[in-house]
């Protein structure tokens, strides 16, 4: 399989309908609710609580305070495994992310996480890691029995030198990539020589009585990763562009609803009505030009290949001395432009 490496530059959250996997309404000390203990194998279940930890933050370098979810299997045996499954909702098409670290195990040192978890609870796919022996799997489980998947070596893996993992995984269709340590794969099973579970529960996975911290825990809709996608790239092109002070993309899914923000610098904006100025433009398809104290506002098309319109960009940017309205409108068709190679077409809009 190909592998391509890939830098993450930026951490930006996104503000979405909720994350279900997220720890700061649980209470400390105490197993989360929402979810389900279950375990395979000898013994008894392992535990679950959720604790507070100081983590090294993997951009800054600095120490935060985390709350994590605390796994510890409760057997050393090989064939002990405790899942901590998210009760609802189930899954078809998602981006699922986190990070976890084995922090201690007399069994196998084994961890990762579990999706589209069948209604049995038995049939499900996994992404682990085995960090002693610099290993990572893809695994389809029928029947609680590992009947397919991928090992990927030493070759293939790339350990972090901290002992954090982190994984982004998503799902779309058949189409299973991911994100493991900064290293990037995908596959695309065959349906009719693996079992194809296209929706079902998420969850975390630790093997023997290893115990493991998971912290960052988030679960989108491909919808949802998108705009967080979008939005970490406006941060990224602000970053760079410094007179910049706000920047969005609106769009509307209907015509006959009101333009909503997709994705924006303030993620408080993302799915709010975007201003009425929008609306005009989409229909005008016309670039809208504003200036108040040392302040333009641009308000323009973006358009696809074929020129047809498919979103608003809309910015406000402080203005230097002397600066003509020509100037200002080079400078905001820059910034569009380097939009439209990031949005080329509608569908990579919404995918």
């Amino acid at each position: 399989m190909r592998l391509v490496f890939l830098i993450t530059l930026i951490c930006f959250h996104t503000h979405t309908t909720g994350n279900p996997l997220a720890l700061s309404k649980q209470k400390i000390g105490e197993s989360p609710s929402g979810f389900q203990l279950i375990h395979v194998g000898p013994g008894k279940p392992g535990s679950a609580i959720v604790t507070e930890q100081q983590i090294l933050n993997r951009i800054t370098g600095s120490l935060e305070k985390l709350r994590t979810l605390e796994i510890k299997g409760n057997n050393k045996s090989s064939n002990h495994y405790t899942l901590v499954l998210l009760k609802k909702p189930t899954y078809s098409n998602f981006n699922f992310s986190t990070r976890f670290k084995i922090i201690e195990g007399d069994g196998i040192r084994a961890a990762g996480i579990f999706f589209r978890m069948q209604d049995n609870l038995k049939d499900y796919y996994l992404l682990a890691v085995k960090p002693v022996t610099k290993e990572a799997f893809w695994t389809v489980y029928k029947d609680n029995l590992a009947i397919r998947g991928f090992r990927y070596d030493e070759e293939n893996f790339s350990p972090p030198k901290d002992g954090w993992q982190t994984i982004s995984l998503l799902c779309k269709g058949n189409k299973i990539s991911w994100t493991l340590n900064d290293r990037e794969d995908f596959l695309a099973y065959n349906t009719e020589t693996v079992p194809d579970y296209r929706a079902g529960l998420i969850g975390f996975w630790v093997r023997s009585d290893s115990r493991v911290l998971f912290v960052n825990s988030e679960v989108l809709t491909l919808k949802e990763h998108r705009q967080k996608q979008l939005s970490m790239f406006l941060r990224k092109i602000s970053l760079d562009h410094r007179r910049i002070l706000s920047l969005q993309i609106a769009t509307r899914d209907n015509k006959n609803k009101m333009p909503i923000v997709f994705a924006s610098l303030n993620p408080k904006e993302i799915g709010q009505e975007a201003h009425d100025i929008v609306s005009k433009v989409l229909e005008k398809k016309q670039t809208y030009y504003g200036e108040k104290k040392d302040v333009f506002t641009i308000t323009a098309p973006l358009y696809d290949r074929n020129a047809t319109t498919i979103a608003v960009i809309r910015m406000r940017v402080k203005t230097i001395p002397k600066s003509t309205k020509p100037q200002d409108l080079i400078y905001g068709k820059k910034i569009i432009k380097l939009i439209e190679q990031q949005v080329p077409d509608r569908e990579s809009l919404f995918n």
